[in-house]
């Protein structure tokens, strides 16, 4: 533990002044990022930590049934904060101040011990560091495992991207996850005219969404892309994450006050909702084994 305060927001600059961005300790939390004056990732009502914004989701992500899930014989039980769904949402850490292990102008790198004695009774070390260059933001994600057993381990993040009315997303993924009433995953479908969302450009202002996807197409690079078009203000956005990180969870966020902001969740996950009623052998983390991921953001002149 350093003497840096773990509680203020942090403000980062790229050495170019091109980007800047701030963090919270609070959850590991993306508070806003900005190229030049154009604001691309914001929390909901510029209220830092509002609606989970920006936060690391760990050891799962989205929704657990009823909080309830088992490793073998044992049972474990998590809070419920989704009272309309009954379910334990985004895991334990998105509210946990994180430990601060490096902080310069341009970087700054967080760390947290997961362990609920209840809920996940493992020790399962997490460290989120964010650096900006001049290409944007780089996010880097690690989880190492602490305990003597293999335990079941997933991540994710909840950024909110900025759109506009004439706003387009282009997704792709093959696949949509179906979910019921209580935004727990059902089935999977092919994507097509039934879903949400479609693979290729969706206009933002007409998407109704709070759905997973999965089965994502790598590009050149082999990066996983989504891109949030901007026309006013001339910019594509490009959120590309490695392909650790399989599943993209769209979520679109209307604040009230202003009907032309419309906010967009683009979430990047390993694992889909449900995760540790449903999880396999390939999803166990096993000891001292270590699990990172990355995302990039950056954006280009439309």
């Amino acid at each position: 533990m350093n003497s840096l305060s773990k509680t203020q927001i942090f403000n980062l600059l790229s050495e170019d002044g091109a980007w800047r961005a701030q963090v919270s300790p609070v959850g590991g939390s993306l508070v806003s990022l900005w190229r030049a004056d154009v604001e691309i990732v914001a929390s909901p009502y510029g209220q830092p930590l509002a609606a989970f914004a920006g936060a690391l989701m760990a050891p799962w992500p989205n929704r657990l049934e009823d909080g309830t899930w088992k490793l073998g014989n044992r049972e474990f039980v998590a809070p419920i904060n989704d009272l309309d769904g009954n379910n334990a949402n985004h895991g334990l850490v998105f509210d946990k101040v994180f430990d601060i292990m490096h902080h310069s102008k341009a970087t700054l790198r967080l760390e947290t011990e997961i362990f609920d004695e209840r809920a996940y009774p493992f020790q399962v070390l997490l460290t989120i560091t964010y650096a900006l260059d001049s290409n944007g933001l780089h996010i880097s994600l690690e989880a190492k495992n602490l305990t003597t057993e293999a335990v079941p381990f997933a991540f994710g993040l909840h950024p909110y991207f900025v759109a506009e009315e004439d706003s387009e997303l282009e997704l792709n993924a093959q696949t949509w996850i179906q979910k019921n009433s209580r935004n727990l995953p059902t089935h999977s479908l092919p994507i097509d005219s039934s879903s949400p969302a479609r693979s290729g450009l969706n206009t933002v202002a007409q998407l109704n969404i709070d759905d997973c996807f999965t089965n994502l197409v790598a590009n050149e690079q082999g990066l996983y892309s989504t891109k949030i078009s901007r026309p006013s203000v001339d910019l594509v956005v490009d959120i590309l994450q490695s392909r650790t990180l399989s599943h993209v969870m769209l979520f679109k966020f209307q604040e009230i006050e202003n009907q032309k902001r419309i906010l967009l969740a683009v979430e990047q996950q390993t694992a889909s909702a449900n995760f540790l009623r449903n999880f396999g052998s390939e999803s166990l983390l096993s000891p001292n084994q270590v699990i990172d991921a990355s995302v990039q953001i950056t954006a280009r002149k439309k």
